[in-house]
């Protein structure tokens, strides 16, 4: 890219602060409609129960995270529906960092330290070790011991999901539509293909089947809020992040739509190259 030979680049971690300050280059940023997460299986194993998996959560210091592993290419994830979905809560924040609850919920879990955690990842990138790494020192901290494992085949990995091999797993989504159904419906509703923690709640699936017929936009949403304030507390995942759309293009590159939606929905149509 630096040597002319292409037209956009995605941003090495490193090189972000240069490239954002710099004039050299056009640089987009924009948040996406998404979320990365940590699952959890919650069929069977310690993962199952619920004051463990809240422990997690109060267990992470995303924050960090975010700031020195990935060094801000990521905003942080405080809830389910990313910001810019229809329904986001802004004043959600269910689980902040907090060791002392942590070690609260674990101490009431009655967890035996001679379980550890199986932690599962489809990206084995310098990033995504880190991350693992310092997700396993912080978890030591407060008594939850983990292993860490790999398997970078996706469709091996998926297969997993599926199969409820998987006791914990990083795993992302990305809005096909700006919808609450979207992600809640599709993540979470007991019959979703796509519900790898396999969390059943009859109550979150009745509310999810209403919120689906119902027509006034503002009781819609008012459904979604309440389903979504259910799942967090049940805690099947640990909201980690939010992803942003960063590329750098070439200062003659022109007509870049990007919407909330990401990379995928450019339309690439309207795109045009002006060099002098």
């Amino acid at each position: 890219f630096e040597k002319g030979g292409l037209e956009e680049s995605f941003i090495p971690p490193d090189e972000l602060e240069n490239v954002a300050r710099g004039k050299r280059y056009l640089f987009l940023q924009k948040p996406i409609l998404s979320l990365r997460f940590y699952g959890f299986n919650v069929m069977s194993g310690p993962s199952n129960n619920k004051k463990l998996r809240k422990a997690v959560n109060f267990g992470i210091d995303k924050r960090a995270i975010i700031s020195e592993i990935h060094k801000n290419q990521f905003n942080l994830a405080k809830s389910i529906l990313p910001p810019g979905m229809p329904g986001y809560d802004p004043k959600r924040d269910f689980y902040p960092y907090n060791e002392k609850r942590a070690e609260k919920q674990l101490n009431e879990a009655g967890y035996r330290k001679e379980q550890p955690l199986q932690v599962w990842s489809a990206s084995r990138s310098e990033a995504a070790q880190k991350e693992l790494n310092e997700v396993q020192s912080q978890l030591n901290r407060v008594g939850i011991p983990t292993t860490v494992h790999f398997e970078t085949d996706w469709p091996t990995y998926e297969s997993m999901l599926r199969a409820n091999k998987a006791p914990v797993f990083i795993y992302a989504w990305y809005a096909d539509f700006p919808d609450p159904d979207n992600f809640l419906g599709t993540l979470f509703h007991s019959k979703s293909r796509y519900n790898y923690t396999a969390y059943h709640n009859p109550e979150v699936d009745r509310l999810l089947d209403k919120a689906r017929a119902e027509r006034d936009y503002m009781k819609r949403m008012e459904m979604y809020r309440k389903i979504e304030e259910i799942v967090l507390d049940d805690a099947p995942i640990v909201p980690m992040v939010n992803h942003l759309f960063q590329m750098v293009y070439q200062p003659y590159v022109r007509g870049i739509e990007v919407s909330a939606l990401g990379g995928p929905y450019i339309p690439m149509k309207k795109i045009w190259l002006k060099k002098e």
